[in-house]
């Protein structure tokens, strides 16, 4: 499946729901294929700018523990892929979207201000 690497440049993220198991149909936590590695899900608001506005998405992350990040918290999105998919669903209609993975959802480094 093919897989498409998004700048984040000029992007800031928060966390909008903190970190959940992904699961499958019968409620059980998926497995990263490579890693080996439970899959967690993070709601993020995408801040791209005052005139741009924001989004919201669901991004997936393999990790061996859920990523520790809260509510409204900055966050850093290293290398963020968009995965276009498609399937039939049970009436044979064809249901497609995107989903969203990274590599890693960590607190953002804030700078302190001197005063």
């Amino acid at each position: 499946m093919a897989s498409y690497k998004l700048k984040t440049d000029g992007i800031e993220f928060e966390v909008a729901k903190s970190a959940a198991p992904k699961v499958d149909n019968e409620g059980r936590q998926k497995v990263d294929v490579n890693s080996g590695y439970p899959v967690w899900v993070v709601e993020l608001t995408a801040w791209k700018g005052e005139d741009e506005g924001a989004d919201t998405m669901a991004v997936s992350v393999a990790s061996a523990s859920a990523p520790a990040v809260k509510w409204r918290q900055p966050v850093e999105v290293v290398d963020l892929e968009i995965i276009p998919w498609a399937n039939l669903d049970r009436n044979k209609s064809v249901r497609q979207g995107v989903s969203f993975k990274a590599a890693e959802i960590r607190p953002a480094q804030v700078l302190a201000s001197v005063g």
